[in-house]
């Protein structure tokens, strides 16, 4: 079924671009969520916080596999041949909210041109100049197609690339062979998120089911994370093909996906205030409010919550890093938006930091969750209606 997909797709090279899907409709919730503390129904076996920067992590324990069916369940097909059958489909055009408030509509409309362009097997796009073919390029591929920086690269003319309101751009590899790798990622986008994500979830649930996949799916890679290396390999697509990265990876590949169910996303970066150690997360959008929602630090501790739907007190209280040092899209150079429109202060969600992610049900609405009190796991359900 993936090879039919990849192949159809490697055909439709020079046809339109794929159908997009519409995202979730969610009504505002009218009071904070309810927690009820109920009986453990399986015995966890503990974990540990472990350290993501210069220390090695450590030691876990995770709970062990449920015997219930779990609704943000995130198991492997059981062969690669293994029929996908889902809501979600490609999308060659996707961007966030936040990108278009920081680099503006016509950059945002010389990104979707270069992507029409690539889709179309084409050299050359709509560009009014340098200054914004010099952003789109630098910028955009990485964060809103993973795959484009493996497949395209500047024009050889770096100092002319826009001439007439035409920007050109090289093939780092034969069209077809490109048209065949866009294929591929595509069939992996698809994979991840019908595996993932049912088709009536709402864009909370999206999130915690892909908050729940990269920890379970993904490693931390610390020998390219090390002050001594430069790590010149590091991509949003490298995690999504390998399983492996660091956080400036891990957090655009996750907002990416998000992007690709429907879900406004994208990317925050800081420095810790006692070490200056440079981070970045993703920073999403849902019910009309900002949160904070950081990956990487989530990766093999056991589905710890602390750092899912972070509001920016919530983030310096985890980690120290300050809401006065943060960076929009990790984007070091454009102006940045004012701070008053990208503030995360709805804490719907403070009930369930520190615990460890158990399942959803998904009917009624329900996040169950877990902690220990001394040796005794105690077990907990969350009313997240609205969401």
């Amino acid at each position: 079924m993936r090879k039919a997909i990849a192949l159809l797709l490697a055909l439709a090279l020079l046809a339109p671009m794929l159908a997009g899907c519409a995202a979730d409709t969610v009504t505002e919730p009218t009071a904070a969520p309810a927690v009820t503390e109920t009986p453990p129904e399986t015995e966890p076996t503990g974990t540990e916080n472990c350290g993501i920067y210069d220390e090695e992590p450590a030691e876990t324990e995770t709970p062990p596999e449920s015997t219930e069916t779990t609704e943000a369940g995130n198991g492997e097909p059981e062969d690669e041949e293994a029929v996908i059958c889902g809501h979600y489909s490609f999308q060659p055009k996707v961007c966030s909210s936040y990108m278009r408030d920081l680099f503006g509509e016509p950059m945002v409309e010389a990104w979707y041109a270069l992507v029409d362009a690539v889709m179309a097997g084409e050299d050359s796009f709509p560009c009014p100049d340098k200054f914004t073919y010099d952003w789109v390029m630098g910028q955009f591929p990485d964060k809103c197609f993973p795959v484009l920086p493996e497949l395209i690269d500047y024009c050889y003319d770096r100092s002319n690339p826009v001439n007439d309101g035409v920007a050109s751009f090289t093939w780092k590899l034969p069209k077809e062979e490109a048209a065949a790798r866009i294929a591929e990622f595509a069939s992996l986008v698809e994979g991840i998120l019908n595996e993932t994500i049912e088709d009536d979830y709402s864009d909370f649930e999206k999130a915690l089911a892909l908050y729940e996949y990269f920890a379970r799916h993904y490693v931390y890679d610390y020998e390219a994370a090390r002050p001594d290396v430069y790590a010149d390999y590091l991509s949003s697509y490298r995690v999504l093909t390998t399983g492996t990265g660091i956080c400036q990876e891990f957090s655009v590949a996750y907002s990416y996906l998000l992007l690709q169910a429907g879900v406004d996303a994208s990317t925050m970066s800081g420095h810790r205030s006692y070490d200056r150690a440079s981070h970045q997360w993703s920073y999403v959008k849902i019910n009309g409010h900002n949160f904070h929602i950081d990956p990487t630090y989530g990766l093999g501790d056991g589905g710890r919550l602390s750092y899912f739907m972070m509001t920016d007190a919530q983030r310096e209280a985890e980690d120290c890093y300050l809401r006065s040092d943060y960076t929009l899209c990790s984007c070091y150079a454009q102006e940045y938006p004012p701070e008053t429109a990208y503030t995360a202060d709805d804490d719907s969600f403070r009930d369930i930091w520190g615990f460890y992610f158990s399942s959803i049900d998904h009917e009624t609405k329900t996040l169950c969750y877990w902690e220990y009190s001394g040796s005794v796991p105690r077990s907990f359900t969350f009313d997240y209606t609205g969401w």
